[in-house]
Parts: C-alpha cells; structure tokens; sequence
C-alpha cells in the first residue's frame, strides 16, 4: 500500500507540474506544440482491517456428580471455595491451560475452579478461552511419541514425599501433548512426576474400544519418572514407546 500511495503522490505531482507548466508557457517560445498525457487510472485503495475475534459468551454448566468441590486455583492442593450440587448452575468464565480445570462463577457470585471431567455442558469445553491462572507454581512436562507427535491422554501422578503420604496433584496431556500441574505458589523443593496412566480419549489407541494400542506403541513413556525442583526451568519432555 505504502509503494501505492508513492506512486499516486508522484502522479499528482507530475500532472500538477504539466498543468503549471502549460499555463505559464511563453507565448513566443518556438518548439512542437504541446501534447497531452493521459495517465492510466489506479484502483481504488481499500483500507485493510483485521476482523474483531468474536467475544467469548459465557455459559452455563452443571455439576456431574453431588458435592462438587469448586476451589480457590486449578488443582488439588489448592484450598475449597464451596461445594455445589449437581442442580446448581455454573457460569463459564474460562479454562487453565491443558483444559483440565475450568474457571467457573456460581449463582451466589463465587468464582473458583472446578475438574472439567466432572461438569456436564452442552458446548465443548475445549472450546473456552484460556484464563492463565494467578499467583501458583507450575510443573509441565510434554509427550511426543519418536516421530514427534504429541501424545494426548497420558497421566501423570505429580507428587513430593514419601509414597505413604505424598502430595499428590495429577495431571493429564492434552491435545498437545502437554500437562500442567498448577500448585500453590509456596511450593518449594524437589517434585517425583511419574506416568500413571493412559486414557481412553488418547490418541495412542488402535480403535474406539480402547483395548489394543497402535502398531508400534507398547504403552509405556521413557523415562517412566523424573524428578523436578521448583521453580521448573524447561518442561519435563517424555516419549511415548
């Protein structure tokens, strides 16, 4: 557009030039008499403008299960707001990155968060807008099988002490293949993450029944556990075998 517009200026300038020209000429002066140019027309200019994304219309979903725990951030270890029961309804504000917990307000105007799998929505809660939660420590990690495809549906177990009486703050892939364990923002030292499981919803199974694993998959991630220390540096990065 700019390379346009200099273009039109010159133009402009050039038949500004030619008419001044021709109204100030001697008419004594001797020479070929005066030729008109005719310029070609440009295309109108159409300015540009990136279309608005549609605004995010909160929602509405209800509780799966009776006593559902609505809590201050996205995890387990995080303190419990409230408890809502299965008739009550829930707005939908957001979700944390991964998906796994989604950002609710209640009728009575607490917002909190709650575990996706146990809401019932008739909208795909894949589809709500991330909210990035606030004031937590954060453990991630990824699965790429040897080709480099994200892996989806691996559960982790993300915990710190002895196994009798750990702290345990699970978490699942996404469709990207990773997982994200949010925890409160006092957490310190040295976390255990430890592949758990497989889920029925990934991408590593050779049909619907969830039975028989691709050709070339054994089910199994490498290393099957490692060891982090708050605050992460880079994402935990695991393969798929």
């Amino acid at each position: 557009m700019f390379r346009r517009i200099l273009i039109l200026a010159f133009l402009v300038l050039m038949l500004a030039a030619c008419s001044k020209s021709s109204s100030s000429a001697d008419p004594a002066a001797t020479g070929p008499a005066s030729t008109s140019v005719a310029f070609p027309s440009l295309p109108a200019l159409t300015p540009t403008s990136s279309a608005n994304p549609t605004p995010f219309t909160p929602f509405t979903v209800k509780p799966a299960v009776d006593n559902l725990n609505v809590r201050i951030s996205p995890g387990y270890l995080f303190d419990v707001l409230m408890v809502v029961q299965p008739t009550d309804a829930l707005n939908v504000l957001g979700k944390a990155p991964g998906g796994e917990w989604i950002n609710i307000k209640t009728e009575n105007e607490v917002e909190g968060w709650v575990f996706a799998e146990l809401l019932e929505s008739e909208v795909d809660l894949e589809q709500v807008p991330v909210r990035e939660p606030k004031e937590v420590a954060l453990i991630k990690g990824r699965v790429l099988d040897g080709a480099g495809t994200p892996i989806q549906g691996v559960g982790f177990d993300i915990q710190q002490g002895d196994e009798a009486d750990a702290v345990n703050n699970p978490a699942v892939t996404d469709a990207e293949g990773y997982f994200y364990s949010y925890l409160p923002a006092t957490a310190s030292g040295s976390w255990t993450v430890t592949q758990v499981g497989i889920a029925c919803k990934s991408n590593v199974w050779s049909d619907s029944t969830c039975a028989t694993y691709k050709a070339g998959y054994t089910g199994e991630v490498d290393p099957p556990s490692l060891t982090v220390s708050l605050p992460q540096g880079n994402p935990l990065a695991f393969t798929w075998k």
